[in-house]
């Protein structure tokens, strides 16, 4: 290039350029001579103009030339200019352009390309890293968080086990030992529960739990057995619902001093009331307040008793204790006054026979004839009651006896006007036991039965045969099944004060001369002698129901 500019040949200088085979619309040159006026131009310098001589031997100090950026016709160019020297001196400069737009596509296809690259990489990373992730961390927390939900619905999960000392690895061994721990945990407590609700329902006392608000939360086999009612018809309910004489008989009150912490215990003895499948019952109830951690009062538990059986036999003991008196009474009576008193009725009666039956009689004679006919039969009666009597057992058809008996008081009881009602169950068994003793009884209670009717009313005599359930059971037997007899009035009714002497001996509301009180004792012990209970319920102007229940066995039983 330097000798072509010293031959100053443009023929030469055309060559080179041209055998440069650069594109006019890509690149652009300038040849300058020593005076800065340009001599060759090409491609996108044609349009350049001169720099000068000043401008020129300045770019000869700078030996990779200068640079320059520029726009041309609205596209931005770049130009290099350099200074051609040869022998120390200054030949002429150089101006070499390149079109920036095509390089800016070429740079912009490049750097899509790169950044397409770069996105797919990336989305490739991120995939390997989602994968990785969820082997190493996703996947074993999900199968922790299922674990945990297992647990927390109270199933026992499996120990999982994952490999590495990373914080899930980690996690994941706590939480198997928190696992197993909670879970042995759980078992000691169900057997302590079991081992507590075995103990609360083998106890042979009733057990009832409750909480503040009275509902039933504890309720053990012992109430089941003495109540009939299983525990699924009470837990939950209301104490004083499920037994409303509780609340009547005071209960209520002492239940709610243990809730407000007033007292810490309380007894109530010798409590008495109806059950669903055992008739009444006689408890001894105890309550204890029940108080959490905190020492605050959470609930009541009851402890019921049942001393039924006990009662009924304290009952009988003090029953014998008096008949023993009454016999020792009645010996004393037959000696110290019966032999006076047949001289008296022999006497009066030897007076009687005297007088002729010509002569009138004196009142007097009368009155004590029939008054010592009246001590002697008195006298006898006590004899009867308190010695034991020798039974003439045989079948007894009970529907014929009550039959006969009101033969006997037919007359008596129209006369009082009373109407009469027979319920009798037509195949009625017999029962075994003294028929004489049986009718007594009987008919010891529909004379009080009249007698409680002075203005007329209704009796009733009604028979059925019971099931043995429904037969109260004695101690150490089953109970038998047995036939029962309904007999009630319409009459004044017995006061409740009164009801729990009234088959005591000589017990009697009645006037002067009008009884002895001994007609319902007498009564008590043949039904009680022939294995049978019996039971009196009355309402003061509305009238008395005894109902007696004997065993189709009878005596034999």
């Amino acid at each position: 290039m330097g000798e072509a500019l010293q031959r100053r040949n443009p023929a030469d200088i055309q060559r080179i350029v041209e055998r440069s085979a650069l594109e006019q619309r890509r690149f652009g040159l300038v040849v300058y001579d020593s005076q800065g006026r340009p001599i060759l131009t090409w491609g996108l310098a044609t349009a350049a103009g001169a720099i000068g001589r000043q401008e020129l031997a300045s770019l000869s100090s700078l030996p990779r030339g200068v640079g320059l950026t520029e726009r041309q016709g609205g596209t931005p160019v770049r130009s290099h200019f350099v200074a051609l020297m040869g022998g120390g001196e200054l030949l002429g400069g150089l101006r070499v352009s390149v079109s920036l737009q095509n390089f800016q596509e070429v740079l912009d296809r490049e750097r899509n390309y790169f950044l397409g690259m770069l996105a797919v990489v990336s989305v490739v990373l991120v995939l390997l890293v989602s994968v990785t992730i969820r082997r190493t961390v996703s996947f074993p927390l999900h199968g922790l968080m299922g674990r945990i939900a297992a647990l927390g619905r109270g199933e026992v999960p499996e120990d999982v086990t994952i490999p590495g000392r990373d914080e899930v690895a980690r996690l994941t061994r706590a939480f198997n030992l928190l696992a197993r721990n909670l879970d042995e945990a759980r078992r000691r407590l169900l057997q302590e529960s079991e081992y507590t609700r075995s103990v609360i329902q083998n106890v042979t006392d009733g057990i009832i739990g409750l909480d503040r608000t009275y509902r039933i939360r504890t309720w053990n086999r012992a109430i089941v057995e003495r109540y009939g009612i299983p525990e699924s018809e009470v837990l939950g309910r209301n104490l004083f619902e499920v037994f409303p004489p509780f609340e009547r008989e005071g209960l209520r009150e002492e239940v709610d001093r243990l809730l407000r912490g007033e007292q810490r215990t309380f007894s109530l003895l010798n409590f008495e009331h109806e059950t669903r499948h055992r008739g009444r019952a006689v408890f001894n109830i105890r309550g204890s307040a029940l108080r959490g951690s905190t020492g605050e009062v959470e609930g009541a538990v009851l402890a019921i008793e049942d001393v039924t059986e006990r009662v009924a036999l304290e009952r009988e003991v003090q029953q014998a204790e008096k008949l023993a008196v009454v016999g020792q009474l009645a010996a004393g009576i037959a000696h110290q006054i019966g032999t006076p008193l047949n001289v008296i009725s022999g006497s009066a009666e030897y007076l009687m026979m005297e007088w002729g039956p010509d002569r009138p009689r004196p009142r007097e004679l009368e009155i004590i004839v029939a008054q010592t006919d009246r001590i002697t039969k008195l006298i006898q009666q006590l004899l009867n009651f308190a010695r034991p009597t020798r039974m003439a057992v045989q079948a007894v058809k009970l529907n014929d006896l009550l039959r006969e008996i009101l033969g006997l008081t037919e007359h008596q009881i129209a006369k009082e006007r009373i109407t009469v009602t027979t319920d009798l169950q037509a195949d009625l068994p017999a029962i075994a036991g003294d028929e004489n003793q049986l009718e007594q009884a009987f008919l010891n209670i529909v004379i009080n039965a009249w007698h409680a009717m002075p203005a007329g009313g209704a009796l009733t005599l009604r028979t059925r045969t019971v099931s043995a359930g429904d037969f109260p059971r004695r101690a150490g037997r089953p109970a038998p099944p047995a036939v029962e007899v309904i007999i009630a009035d319409t009459g004044i009714g017995i006061p409740a004060e009164h009801l729990p002497r009234i088959f005591d001996p000589f017990f009697s509301t009645k006037g002067v001369g009008r009884g002895t009180g001994l007609g319902l004792a007498i009564t008590r012990r043949i039904v009680e002698d022939h294995r049978g209970t019996i039971e009196v319920a009355s309402e003061v102007g509305r009238g008395t129901t005894f109902t007696i229940r004997l065993p189709v066995e009878g005596v034999a039983a």
